[in-house]
Order: structure tokens, then sequence, then C-alpha cells
């Protein structure tokens, strides 16, 4: 049986009261590696003991089989328990027997009309929900499901009470972000992601994964099946050994993998949005991102995925895509709520500070530094040329500095194949407010580099 610790024991002494309160829905918010699955079985094991009976519910099955397995070790009777995917108790309603709990994991998705036809069947019905990461990208909140949330601690205080890892954030982008287009869901088109991300060059992921995480084990997302592949191939090229796993890949042989992974037989596993929501993955201490995304929610599931506690370990994020750019670092302070909220919000809290990537170590800092705190390197104030142009208005966005009026900028003019030399390519970047990066990725595809 599990014994859990203090914050979790409060997160559901909070739920509890809230439904003694009257409250008949509640969500539960607590970080990402904070342990949810322990308070989902303790709440479940508290229910039955009263002679409840627990509806249990998700949106894919490998989570169906987790929490199988957490009941168990908490001793919960699962003949008081109805535990499966929502479309299948979807299917059943009428059949099932009665619950008096139902119980969402991952519960930001339970605004889909399956959800709500369960909750309706279902209306007086008390129901708690547990999410990571309550945020849609339409802006909608989930007030119309819950009505009162209970908030966990922040990452920040995870990390220092030891519940979670410290990590280094480093981002070495490889990706042209202009490409990036939106579809209807919200989350960047797979033809504007195959844009972006163009002809990478691989062999920067292999030596920025050697520079700043040598020797461990880490997870890459790759935005298509194409790329990871390419990736792990590139990886096993190196020598260091590495696999591709996808949704396609018959279960027999990710378990496998994950076997071999788990026991260090692998140390690089390429996925594309596989391992993130669903999947039970060995304990790694190293994330490299290679998909970029406009979901908070992803950003969160795999930036913290190495994060998970071991004493003295240290994560190392690597964040080819810039997507800390969009959101911030896993650890700020995010504004979760069950209201709407504006579509363009990306979840930070207004007074988040802003962030820029050092050009020497590519760890991210505080906008405001002037010295790098992790390698001493000393950043230029402003371009002459934007302190020279008085009409110039710089804004920053994340680490990024941009021009309003770049297009009068002579550079800003320019295009990539207009550039004579490196130093034009770093110049247009700098015109344009792209990372040196873009610079190195031009003038290595126009073979100025040597």
């Amino acid at each position: 049986m599990y014994e859990l610790h203090p914050y979790q024991k409060k997160l559901v002494q909070q739920t509890r009261q809230e439904l003694a309160n009257g409250k008949n829905s509640v969500l539960i918010q607590s970080p990402a590696g904070s342990g949810k699955s322990v308070v989902i079985a303790e709440i479940a094991r508290l229910t039955v003991k009263k002679g409840g009976y627990v509806l249990f519910m998700v949106h894919r099955k490998e989570l169906v089989e987790q929490i199988t397995d957490s009941f168990k070790e908490n001793n919960v009777d699962l003949s008081h328990c109805t535990i499966m995917t929502v479309g299948r108790v979807k299917n059943r309603l009428g059949k099932l027997p009665k619950p008096t709990l139902i119980i969402t994991d991952e519960t930001h998705h339970s605004l889909a009309k399956t959800y709500r036809n369960v909750y309706k069947f279902y209306l007086t019905t008390p129901r708690i929900g547990f999410s990571a990461t309550p945020w849609r990208m339409n802006g909608k909140g989930l007030h119309d499901v819950y009505e009162s949330m209970v908030k966990g601690p922040s990452v920040k205080w995870l990390i220092s009470n030891k519940y979670l890892a410290p990590f280094k954030y480093y981002s070495v982008n490889l990706v042209n972000s202009d490409k990036l287009k939106k579809s209807s869901t919200g989350d960047y088109t797979n033809k504007s992601m195959d844009e972006a991300v163009g002809k990478t060059i691989f062999g920067d992921v292999i030596n920025t994964y050697k520079k700043v995480a040598n020797g461990q084990q880490a997870i890459v997302y790759a935005h298509s099946v194409e790329y990871s592949q390419i990736v792990a191939n590139s990886f096993n090229q190196a020598g260091i050994s590495a696999r591709h796993v996808d949704a396609k890949t018959p279960s027999t042989k990710r378990e496998q993998i994950m076997t071999d992974f788990k026991a260090g037989k692998i140390k690089i596993i390429c996925n594309v949005d596989l391992i993130s929501e669903g999947f039970n993955v060995p304990d790694c201490s190293t994330v490299i991102l290679l998909r970029p995304t406009a979901s908070l929610v992803l950003f969160i599931q795999q930036s913290m995925r190495s994060m998970r506690y071991k004493t003295g370990k240290v994560a190392t994020i690597i964040d080819h895509v810039a997507n800390y750019s969009r959101f911030g670092l896993p650890d700020d302070d995010f504004d979760w709520t069950l209201d709407d909220r504006e579509k363009k919000r990306n979840g930070r809290k207004d007074d988040a500070p802003a962030i820029k990537t050092c050009d020497r170590c590519f760890r991210v800092v505080p906008a405001q530094s002037k010295i790098c705190p992790f390698c001493g390197f000393e950043f230029e104030i402003e371009a002459t040329e934007m302190q020279e142009d008085k009409n110039a208005k710089i804004e920053k966005i994340g680490e990024f500095k941009m021009v309003a009026d770049y297009k009068n900028n002579q550079y800003g003019k320019m295009k990539p194949d207009d550039a004579d030399n490196v130093e034009d390519l770093y110049k247009i970047a700098k015109a344009r407010g792209y990372k040196p990066g873009w610079a190195y990725m031009n003038a290595k595809r126009r073979g100025m580099l040597g």
C-alpha cells in the first residue's frame, strides 16, 4: 500500500472537503511527476472502503493498464471498480454498475462530447478529475465540467523539496519558426513543421547531446516518423545506441525497447508524440525537443519527462525548436484556472520574467542578465544599428529581440541567399530577430563553413 507524501495527503483531504461542502465536481491540478496515480489510487481506496463503487475512465488504453496496477498496489478492491477508456464506457451506459464516484484522468480532454455524454448520464454522481495542465488551445475553460479546482504545489516547490529533479535547460534552435502555421486544432500543421524543420543538421543534434548530456539516457521528441527514424539512425551511426518507436510499433517490440532502455542497453529512444500521455517509460535524465508545438500541455509533458526525482539527479532539457520562447520554462508559474482565457495566452502568468539563450553555452537565462550566470559570457546590450535608429521599437519576446520596423533595415530586407558571407547572415538574423542558429544553419547549407 502507498505511503502518501504530506502534499499528496493534503490534496486528498482538500478534495474530500470540497465534495463534503456540496461540490459535485472537483478538478485536481498537480504538476507532471508529482505522483497523481498515487493520489487517484488513494481516493479510490477510500471510496471503496466506505462501500462505494468507482468508475475510472481515461482516453487511452495504456493508462487503463497503469491505473489498474496502481489500484492493486494500493489494495483497492477491483471488484468495486470499473476501469475503462471513455469510449468503452460511453458504449456501455446503462449496462455498467452504477458508480458512486467518477474519476477522470488527463481530464483536460473532458470537454469532448464523449466525456460529456457520460457525465450527463450520471448527472448526480460526484466526479473528480486530474490534470497537470488544465489548459486547452482554443481558450475554453473547464468550468462547464468542474465546479471547483484544488491546486497542488508548484514545480519550484517540488524541486526545492526534492520531489522533482532540478534541470538545466538548453536551447540550440535548428528550425525556421517563421514557417510554422497552425491548423484548426490550434497546433502546428504537419506540413508547416516539415518546412520549418527543413534540412535540419542532425549532426548538430548529436554534437549538442555529446556536449551537454554525453552518456545520459535520453528521449527524443520528433514531429514525424520520418524525422524520428533519421535521428535514431544518426545516433546509431555516431556509435550511440538508439531506437525509434511510434504508435504503429508492435506492442511486443515496444515493450522490448523499453526493457532494453531501462537496462541501459539503449541510450536514446526517438518517438512522435508517443511518450507523453499514456505511456509509462523508464526513468531518463535527458529529453531532446525536436517537435515544435503550440500546445502548453504537450510542452509540459515532454519537457518534464526527465524530471522524475532521483538522489543527485539533474535533468537536462535540450530544446532545438524554441518551444521555451512560447511557454517559458517548466518551473514557471502558470495561471491554471477553470475560466475561459484569451486564445493567444500561453498560460504563463503576466509577471513571468522574460528569458533568453546564452550564445556561448546555450543555457536559457533571465532576459535582463548582462553576464551569463553559467559560463560568464557577456551579453551585447543592443545592436549598434538599433541604438542609432531612434525610431526602431524593440520588443522582447522570450529570448528574441525584434525590430518592429526591420523592413527598413538593410539587412532586414535581405534574404539568406543575398548574403555574401557568414557575417552578413548573422546580421540578417539579428535584424529579423532570429536566433544565431538560423545564421549557422544557412551558412552550413550554403557551404560557407567549409
